[in-house]
Formats: C-alpha cells, structure tokens, sequence
C-alpha cells in the first residue's frame, strides 16, 4: 500500500517539476544586461568539450554564475536565462 501512494504522490508531483519553463526572450534581455559576458565569451557555450551536458547541469550552472556576478536574479528569471541559453545555444 505505501508503495502504491508513493507512485501516486509521484506521478501527480511530476508534473509541477516541469510547471516552469522559462521565456526566453526575457532570458536574452536578462542576458543581455548581465555582466556574464565579462568573464567569458560565447565560446564556452558552444566548445565541443563544454562541461555543460544537460538542462539541469545549464540551470545549476547559471545559479553558480547569478551568485559569483551577484545579478540577485529571482528563480523565474534564472530559468528565463536558462531558456535564452537552451534556445540559442544549446538545444537540450
């Protein structure tokens, strides 16, 4: 029985962990006015061996980044960021 609440709570949890996607369009503008670019180019987006590999590693990634840049983005603005970055670079 514990079991069967549990793959119940899941399934109707799954979809609120996908509740968010970022807008990209306000992710380029955030991108944009951010100073990202003064530690790094382009390039570390698109090199071949880029450590980044998937959606949750780009997220954790740009978290990492808000907090050394201290752009003090709130959580939908770092997935509009996100969205701006998947979109335009990596296609995850």
């Amino acid at each position: 029985m514990k079991a069967m609440i549990i793959v119940l709570m899941s399934v109707l949890l799954m979809p609120l962990a996908h509740a968010k996607e970022g807008n990209a369009a306000n992710g380029q503008k955030l991108f944009a006015g951010s100073k990202c670019l003064s530690c790094h180019g382009t390039d570390v987006f698109t090199k071949p061996d880029r450590q980044v590999k998937n959606l949750a590693m780009l997220e954790s990634q740009v978290r990492r980044c808000d907090a050394n840049s201290s752009t003090n983005w709130y959580d939908d603005e770092i997935l509009d960021v996100v969205a701006y970055l998947n979109k335009t670079y990596y296609k995850f």
